[in-house]
């Protein structure tokens, strides 16, 4: 896929000239495009002209200061957007400052879902996006998609209502890939019977991208009539019980670009929906302080988080977490050097008061489920890991990354930049811009209102 305005963006920016944008334009353009030359050209001057006008908007337009990015000169994957570590963590915490700047959902920490009561309601909320290289596998990109943003609404003790789908495609891409990542989220639509309630579908940059990619999100809403299983109810003491796990889309796509075919296949089933949906119809879930999925990021990953955001630890032992995933998923991990603590396993975590652990492991068993109790609640800040009578605990440090699991993560590595606090400095300078920037532009947009809400 190739995004030809950021492709002439960067060039202009690089000093060059506009007859070698445009012969690079027409390159581009001819990989994708079945076009005679005068047509190439055509549409390169086209493309072109509309850029560089564009960037001058920022120059002329009084109102420059509020469309015009602040730009902090870090790149997504430098600070690792999407990565499920500490610079993935970190971006979100600012993305809640700007969310949170005139809401009442700061309690939430950093929670799997988030929530509003309506009347005697709850109503739940969760969003997920497709994984980003299973895009040419769009009926399982669908849903393991579904599948999370339901999960995440059943850990709060929710039932869910409906999904919601935005679809977007490259211009040179297969509608089939739309139509099957439709039905991938519509497999577990059906087996959760609930609607797809709504829907959007573009194309990814219009006429500036190129390429044949998809991208998706899939939200999904619920309802609870008790108050949502906050992360905030752990305390120290609590235990922590574990169900079995076969993996996510994260193991998904480690598998696909393996080849190893049936560790996907392993992947695809409904346990967790259907225990946890059982668990709340049963009203069994109510045992549980806290409950959460093993997402991406993995225990290292969740528990991290946790730890940072409430001021204590977990301690967790490793034989047990391993003898809970699935056997073929495992050594396949253990045969690309995957960490399991690391990455997506599809299980549920349940933090619980020790004097009711035994019997919710009883519980989860009771509907087919393997669970056990893997770890427990500390004060000494952090996360260690041990393994079973051997009780030194040993530092399960959040990566800057997640691990890596397909080849290319690995070749790129977790590491920490060298740079990272400056980085850290700048993102976090650019949050106060944006802050700054959303009060500007409601300010604006509010005198140029003529309907007076205060009425």
């Amino acid at each position: 896929m190739s995004d030809l305005e950021g492709l002439v963006r960067e060039l202009i920016s690089k000093g060059v000239d506009r007859d070698g944008i445009i012969d690079r334009l027409m390159q581009e353009i001819s990989i994708y495009k079945d076009l005679d030359p005068e047509s190439l050209k055509k549409i390169s001057n086209i493309i072109y002209e509309e850029v560089a006008k564009s960037t001058s908007i920022c120059m002329d337009d009084p109102s420059g200061d509020i469309i015009c990015p602040h730009t902090t000169g870090v790149r997504a994957g430098e600070l690792g957007i999407g990565s499920r570590g500490l610079g993935d963590f970190f971006f979100h915490e600012q993305l809640r400052k700007i969310a949170n700047a005139t809401s009442s959902t700061s309690h939430m920490l950093r929670d799997d879902a988030g929530w509003i009561k309506l009347d005697n309601l709850w109503i739940v909320t969760s969003i997920d996006g497709i994984h980003s290289r299973l895009a040419y596998f769009p009926l399982i990109a669908g849903f393991h998609a579904a599948r999370a943003a339901a999960r995440d609404v059943l850990v709060k003790g929710a039932v869910p209502l409906g999904f919601i789908i935005d679809l977007r495609i490259a211009d040179d891409g297969d509608p089939s890939l739309l139509l099957e990542l439709e039905a991938g989220v519509s497999a577990v639509a059906s087996f959760l019977n609930i609607p797809i309630l709504s829907g959007s579908t573009l194309r990814i940059g219009g006429d500036m991208v190129i390429g044949k990619r998809i991208v998706g999100t899939v939200g999904c809403v619920g309802f609870s009539e008790h108050e949502p299983i906050s992360r905030s109810n752990i305390e120290v003491g609590d235990v922590i019980v574990m169900t079995e796990g076969s993996g996510g889309g994260t193991i998904t796509t480690a598998a696909v670009f393996e080849g190893e075919r049936g560790v996907v296949d392993k992947t695809i089933n409904f346990n967790t929906l259907g225990l946890l949906l059982k668990m709340i119809r049963n009203r069994d879930i109510g045992l549980a302080s806290a409950v959460l999925d093993v997402t991406n990021g993995g225990l290292r990953g969740d528990l991290n988080e946790l730890a940072e955001s409430l001021n204590l630890g977990f301690a967790i032992d490793i034989g047990k977490v391993e003898s809970l995933i699935d056997g073929d998923v495992l050594d396949f991990m253990r045969s690309r050097d995957i960490d399991p603590l690391g990455v997506s396993l599809d299980s549920i975590l349940f933090i619980v008061n020790r004097r009711h652990a035994e019997r919710l492991v009883d519980i989860v068993r009771g509907y087919g489920v393997e669970a056990d109790i893997v770890g427990e609640v500390i004060s000494r800040r952090g996360v260690y890991r041990y393994s079973g009578d051997q009780r030194d605990l040993e530092p399960l440090d959040l990566m800057y990354r997640e691990s890596p699991y397909t080849r290319i993560k690995k070749y790129i590595g977790s590491e920490k930049p060298s740079n990272m606090n400056h980085i850290l400095d700048l993102v976090d300078r650019a949050c106060k811009v944006a802050i700054y920037k959303r009060n500007a532009l409601l300010k604006y947009a509010s005198r140029n209102t003529k309907v007076d809400l205060e009425e």
